[in-house]
């Protein structure tokens, strides 16, 4: 065999080897896209469970309300419909910044989107929690009005007023944790952890795909 010839089977071969990492990187990279599309198309499916289950129980609460029960009731009624009324705001607004989202983008754009989706999934979390603090005596309240024709805030007032103080407490006590929470530096390990936990598993795995994408190597 000529050298020429060899040259020439060599050149052939390199290509090949070059065309099947090239067709190897782009299945990889094809992969990890696919897999961040799933975890954002479910994180979109829980938002939209959320906002049917929620609007359902603002059109519940609603109905109370309106009834003129004992104050009690009324107030609870009115507390967890306005609440209802915040969680589906919260779950449209989670939905239009997914829907920016858009494949086509760079991965450094999409990485950016995604960690600005999940800080805010992870601060309006955090703030619907809050009011739970005292929203968790509005379920018993309801509860023993609908089932029993019970009045709580009658037969109970000391214990309700007793349960608010110490939710008001237990709120404080969150809010200045909140506080020292958002001070921490962007790159704290401990924050991040955080974010991903109240932000949901979906939006970290997410995260973690389009992390390995941006480094353009399998794993």
């Amino acid at each position: 065999m000529q050298p020429d010839d060899l040259k020439q089977l060599w050149n052939s071969t390199s290509q090949h080897a070059d065309a099947q990492e090239t067709f190897a990187l782009e299945a990889w990279r094809s992969h990890r896209h696919r897999a961040v599309q799933r975890q954002l198309g479910l994180f979109s499916l829980w938002q939209g469970l959320q906002l049917v289950a929620w609007l359902a129980l603002a059109v519940y609460c609603g109905s109370q309300w309106w009834q003129q029960p004992p104050l009690a009731v009324m107030l609870s009624a009115m507390a967890l419909h306005a609440y209802c009324i915040a969680v589906i705001i919260a779950s449209i607004t989670r939905l239009h910044r997914r829907r920016q989202l858009e494949p086509t983008h760079t991965v450094v754009e999409q990485s950016q989107q995604l960690a600005a989706l999940a800080r805010h999934t992870a601060l309006t979390e955090l703030l619907l929690g809050l009011p739970w603090c005292w929203l968790w005596l509005a379920v018993p309240v309801l509860v023993a009005w609908q089932a029993w024709g019970v009045d709580l805030g009658a037969l109970a007032a000391p214990w309700l007023l007793a349960s608010l103080t110490a939710g008001a407490l237990a709120m404080l006590a969150a809010v200045l944790l909140a506080r020292r929470w958002v001070q921490h530096a962007p790159a704290s390990p401990w924050l991040q952890r955080a974010i991903d936990a109240l932000s949901g598993r979906r939006l970290a795995r997410a995260r973690a795909e389009l992390d390995a994408l941006s480094g353009w190597t399998p794993t």
